[in-house]
């Protein structure tokens, strides 16, 4: 039996185009709210594991960025809808983290945030194994950093409260 045929590339590329659109929208506004929030952070009691800050901009930009690469591959190679779907829920579970930690200073709610985000994760790399190894293997390292916002979360909201 011969393959189906597969879609010619130029006509996968809008996907990656529109995911890229998405994850910059919610980085822009990651960032404005990160920019609003800078001033008023400076009254808070912080962890002493807390990464320095300068390194919280460039992390969330290579991550934003990861997660327009995941949802450009999986549309590249042609995912099912579920992975797509998936990818979605990881991609709003992502962008409320900032503004409940930063905007509303709702640190406890974050953490929680960041561990239903993780369980996206964990699942997202078995769901998106199957279509694209690559997609899966990129959320290692998001896996990594939504631990840590999970305890920074936590801590943030521990020491201030």
């Amino acid at each position: 039996m011969s393959e189906p045929p597969r879609t010619h590339w130029l006509r996968r590329w809008p996907g990656l185009v529109l995911a890229l659109l998405a994850v910059l929208m919610t980085a822009i506004d990651n960032r404005v709210i990160a920019q609003n929030a800078r001033p008023g952070l400076a009254e808070f009691q912080r962890p002493p594991f807390e990464l320095p800050i300068w390194l919280h901009g460039p992390m969330f930009a290579f991550l934003s960025l990861t997660l327009a690469l995941i949802a450009g591959l999986l549309w590249y190679e042609e995912a099912r809808p579920f992975a797509l779907w998936w990818w979605v829920a990881q991609l709003i579970a992502y962008g409320l983290w900032a503004p409940l930690s930063l905007g509303l200073r709702l640190h406890y709610l974050a953490a929680v945030d960041a561990a239903i985000f993780l369980v996206l994760q964990v699942v997202g790399f078995f769901v998106f194994w199957r279509d694209s190894r690559m997609a899966a293997l990129l959320l290692l390292p998001f896996m990594a950093w939504t631990t840590y916002l999970i305890a920074l979360s936590y801590e943030f909201g521990r020491l201030n409260t």
